[in-house]
């Protein structure tokens, strides 16, 4: 009888089957890839939400500049008209601004908090591959749950 300690040239013993491996590898990917898209439209709705205050903030000061003007002291007519286009610009940015508060609130709130939950969650309880065998079902119905939601 022979003694190998390191056991040279013998092949290892898979612990967990190629197959839970790869799909643990595909549905991780999956997530990252989530992860990603969900960064990419809360960033993007963050611009747009930017811009459309922008836009009605130049508007009303286009306004206010008009109605500065030395010819809408002359006119009385353009000065009804300039000061009609202020109270819309002023309704309209206000609206604006009810409209991207609402967005902040169901939208790119959520987002953020989603990723931040989620992702500790995926750290701190995706297993490592020799835990792999008894958490396989579990992790992909949670992260169905997860999905899904």
């Amino acid at each position: 009888m022979s003694w190998i300690p390191f056991k040279i040239g013998q092949p290892k013993k898979q612990i967990v089957p190629k197959t839970v491996e790869r799909d643990f590898e595909r549905e991780y990917g999956k997530l990252q890839q989530l992860e990603e898209q969900t960064r990419r439209l809360q960033k993007d709705m963050k611009k747009s939400t930017d811009a459309d205050l922008a836009m009605s903030k130049s508007a009303v000061k286009i306004s206010l500049d008009l109605l500065s003007n030395p010819l809408c002291e002359q006119d009385q007519d353009l000065l009804n008209m300039v000061t009609a286009l202020d109270t819309a610009m002023k309704r309209m940015d206000a609206f604006n601004q009810e409209k991207v508060n609402q967005i902040q609130k169901t939208v790119i709130e959520p987002l953020k908090k989603r990723n931040q939950l989620f992702w500790s969650w995926v750290t701190s309880e995706w297993p490592q591959s020799h835990e792999l065998p008894g958490l396989h079902s579990r992790i992909l119905d949670t992260a169905g749950l997860w999905l899904a939601w």
